[in-house]
Protein backbone atom coordinates (compact mmCIF):
# COMPACT_ATOMS: atom_id res chain seq x y z
CA UNK A 1 0.00 0.00 0.00
CA UNK A 2 2.53 2.19 0.50
CA UNK A 3 4.54 1.85 -2.95
CA UNK A 4 0.57 2.90 -4.31
CA UNK A 5 1.00 6.33 -2.13
CA UNK A 6 4.78 7.09 -3.26
CA UNK A 7 3.60 6.16 -6.83
CA UNK A 8 0.83 8.14 -6.70
CA UNK A 9 2.97 11.13 -5.31
CA UNK A 10 5.59 10.56 -7.55
CA UNK A 11 3.10 10.22 -10.78
CA UNK A 12 1.39 13.61 -9.44
CA UNK A 13 4.84 15.20 -9.89
CA UNK A 14 5.64 13.54 -12.99
CA UNK A 15 2.51 15.15 -14.38
CA UNK A 16 3.57 18.52 -14.42
CA UNK A 17 1.54 20.56 -11.61
CA UNK A 18 3.01 24.09 -12.38
CA UNK A 19 3.25 26.16 -15.10
CA UNK A 20 6.65 28.22 -15.98
CA UNK A 21 8.82 26.41 -18.38
CA UNK A 22 12.39 27.05 -19.04
CA UNK A 23 14.46 29.00 -22.18
CA UNK A 24 11.90 30.24 -24.87
CA UNK A 25 9.11 27.91 -23.93
CA UNK A 26 5.55 29.65 -22.67
CA UNK A 27 5.03 30.48 -18.69
CA UNK A 28 1.89 30.58 -17.73
CA UNK A 29 2.95 33.16 -14.72
CA UNK A 30 4.88 36.56 -15.09
CA UNK A 31 6.22 36.56 -11.10
CA UNK A 32 9.56 37.66 -10.67
CA UNK A 33 11.90 34.96 -9.20
CA UNK A 34 12.14 36.67 -5.52
CA UNK A 35 8.13 36.62 -5.39
CA UNK A 36 7.70 33.36 -6.30
CA UNK A 37 10.61 31.84 -3.85
CA UNK A 38 8.57 33.78 -1.42
CA UNK A 39 5.95 32.26 -2.16
CA UNK A 40 7.17 28.99 -2.25
CA UNK A 41 9.82 27.42 0.05
CA UNK A 42 11.29 25.64 -2.96
CA UNK A 43 14.58 26.12 -4.74
CA UNK A 44 13.29 27.91 -8.14
CA UNK A 45 13.68 25.39 -11.15
CA UNK A 46 16.05 27.15 -12.52
CA UNK A 47 18.64 26.64 -9.73
CA UNK A 48 17.71 23.18 -10.25
CA UNK A 49 18.03 23.13 -13.72
CA UNK A 50 22.00 22.94 -13.95
CA UNK A 51 21.87 19.79 -12.27
CA UNK A 52 20.20 17.91 -15.30
CA UNK A 53 22.62 16.39 -17.68
CA UNK A 54 23.39 18.23 -20.77
CA UNK A 55 23.46 15.36 -22.66
CA UNK A 56 23.84 11.64 -22.51
CA UNK A 57 26.27 9.85 -24.78
CA UNK A 58 24.39 8.00 -27.86
CA UNK A 59 20.70 10.16 -27.47
CA UNK A 60 19.54 13.52 -28.63
CA UNK A 61 18.25 16.31 -26.21
CA UNK A 62 14.80 16.88 -26.16
CA UNK A 63 12.84 19.04 -24.29
CA UNK A 64 13.53 20.68 -20.91
CA UNK A 65 10.64 22.34 -19.12
CA UNK A 66 10.31 23.07 -15.00
CA UNK A 67 7.88 25.29 -12.46
CA UNK A 68 8.03 26.70 -9.44
CA UNK A 69 4.28 27.11 -7.05
CA UNK A 70 2.08 26.56 -4.63
CA UNK A 71 -0.76 24.80 -4.80
CA UNK A 72 -2.91 25.00 -1.47
CA UNK A 73 0.00 23.73 1.08
CA UNK A 74 1.75 22.52 -0.62
CA UNK A 75 4.89 23.92 -2.86
CA UNK A 76 6.85 22.08 -5.32
CA UNK A 77 9.59 23.06 -7.82
CA UNK A 78 10.82 20.91 -10.65
CA UNK A 79 13.19 20.66 -13.29
CA UNK A 80 12.79 17.79 -15.89
CA UNK A 81 15.34 16.94 -19.54
CA UNK A 82 14.22 14.66 -21.83
CA UNK A 83 16.95 12.65 -24.01
CA UNK A 84 15.66 9.92 -26.93
CA UNK A 85 17.33 7.73 -28.80
CA UNK A 86 15.76 5.95 -32.12
CA UNK A 87 12.11 4.84 -32.27
CA UNK A 88 10.80 4.44 -28.69
CA UNK A 89 14.01 4.71 -26.82
CA UNK A 90 13.75 7.79 -24.21
CA UNK A 91 15.10 8.69 -21.15
CA UNK A 92 14.17 11.36 -18.73
CA UNK A 93 15.93 13.12 -15.58
CA UNK A 94 13.36 15.26 -13.17
CA UNK A 95 14.56 17.04 -9.90
CA UNK A 96 11.86 17.99 -7.63
CA UNK A 97 11.56 19.84 -4.44
CA UNK A 98 8.44 19.99 -2.63
CA UNK A 99 7.24 20.94 0.90
CA UNK A 100 6.21 17.20 0.90
CA UNK A 101 9.84 16.55 0.21
CA UNK A 102 9.77 14.32 4.28
CA UNK A 103 7.20 12.86 3.23
CA UNK A 104 8.18 11.72 0.12
CA UNK A 105 11.78 11.46 1.03
CA UNK A 106 10.71 8.97 3.90
CA UNK A 107 9.08 6.58 1.55
CA UNK A 108 12.03 6.60 -0.84
CA UNK A 109 13.66 5.44 2.35
CA UNK A 110 11.36 2.90 3.15
CA UNK A 111 11.30 1.14 -0.10
CA UNK A 112 14.99 1.22 -0.50
CA UNK A 113 15.16 -0.50 3.00
CA UNK A 114 12.44 -2.96 1.98
CA UNK A 115 14.56 -4.12 -1.22
CA UNK A 116 18.66 -4.00 1.02
CA UNK A 117 18.34 -7.72 0.80
CA UNK A 118 18.76 -8.01 -2.98
CA UNK A 119 22.11 -8.87 -4.39
CA UNK A 120 23.81 -6.36 -6.12
CA UNK A 121 23.25 -8.23 -9.73
CA UNK A 122 19.32 -7.88 -8.75
CA UNK A 123 18.40 -5.11 -11.62
CA UNK A 124 15.99 -3.95 -8.81
CA UNK A 125 18.85 -4.05 -6.07
CA UNK A 126 18.70 -0.27 -3.82
CA UNK A 127 20.41 2.43 -4.85
CA UNK A 128 22.76 3.17 -1.36
CA UNK A 129 25.23 5.65 -2.38
CA UNK A 130 27.11 8.09 -0.17
CA UNK A 131 25.38 11.44 -2.12
CA UNK A 132 21.94 9.33 -2.08
CA UNK A 133 19.56 6.66 -1.45
CA UNK A 134 17.04 5.04 -3.56
CA UNK A 135 14.84 2.78 -5.28
CA UNK A 136 14.61 0.88 -8.82
CA UNK A 137 11.62 -0.99 -10.39
CA UNK A 138 11.22 -2.52 -13.69
CA UNK A 139 8.41 -3.21 -15.61
CA UNK A 140 9.58 -6.09 -18.65
CA UNK A 141 5.74 -5.82 -19.96
CA UNK A 142 6.24 -2.00 -20.92
CA UNK A 143 10.02 -2.05 -20.82
CA UNK A 144 9.60 0.90 -18.26
CA UNK A 145 12.86 1.35 -15.32
CA UNK A 146 12.30 3.81 -12.94
CA UNK A 147 14.56 5.03 -10.70
CA UNK A 148 13.81 7.85 -7.66
CA UNK A 149 16.45 8.96 -5.05
CA UNK A 150 16.58 10.79 -2.50
CA UNK A 151 19.65 13.58 -2.21
CA UNK A 152 20.26 15.35 0.70
CA UNK A 153 17.41 14.50 2.22
CA UNK A 154 15.93 17.05 0.34
CA UNK A 155 15.36 16.55 -3.21
CA UNK A 156 13.93 14.02 -5.24
CA UNK A 157 15.40 12.83 -8.43
CA UNK A 158 13.51 10.18 -10.57
CA UNK A 159 15.37 8.91 -13.80
CA UNK A 160 12.94 7.01 -16.13
CA UNK A 161 13.78 5.15 -19.37
CA UNK A 162 11.36 3.72 -21.96
CA UNK A 163 12.38 0.79 -24.91
CA UNK A 164 15.79 -0.52 -22.51
CA UNK A 165 15.43 -4.48 -21.74
CA UNK A 166 16.89 -3.51 -17.85
CA UNK A 167 17.94 -1.03 -14.99
CA UNK A 168 20.78 -0.61 -16.47
CA UNK A 169 20.66 2.85 -18.30
CA UNK A 170 18.40 4.14 -15.54
CA UNK A 171 21.72 3.47 -13.16
CA UNK A 172 24.27 5.13 -15.23
CA UNK A 173 22.52 7.78 -15.84
CA UNK A 174 21.57 8.74 -12.39
CA UNK A 175 25.58 7.96 -11.63
CA UNK A 176 25.99 10.71 -13.65
CA UNK A 177 24.36 13.41 -12.45
CA UNK A 178 26.14 15.51 -10.13
CA UNK A 179 24.13 14.30 -6.97
CA UNK A 180 26.70 15.71 -4.41
CA UNK A 181 26.23 19.17 -5.61
CA UNK A 182 22.48 19.17 -5.70
CA UNK A 183 23.04 17.90 -2.01
CA UNK A 184 24.54 21.27 -1.59
CA UNK A 185 21.80 23.24 -3.13
CA UNK A 186 19.83 25.65 -0.49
Amino acid sequence: MRDYFLRLAIASLALGVGGGCLDDERTTSPTPRDVVTTAAPCVYFKDLAPFLPESLEGFTVGSTAGSTGKYGEVSVSEAERTYTRGEGREVKVRIVDTTMGLKLGQAIREAAQKARGRAASDPTAPIQWKEAVGFVRYDAEEAVAEANLLVGDRFVVAVTSRGFPSTVEVRRVARGIDLAGLARLQ
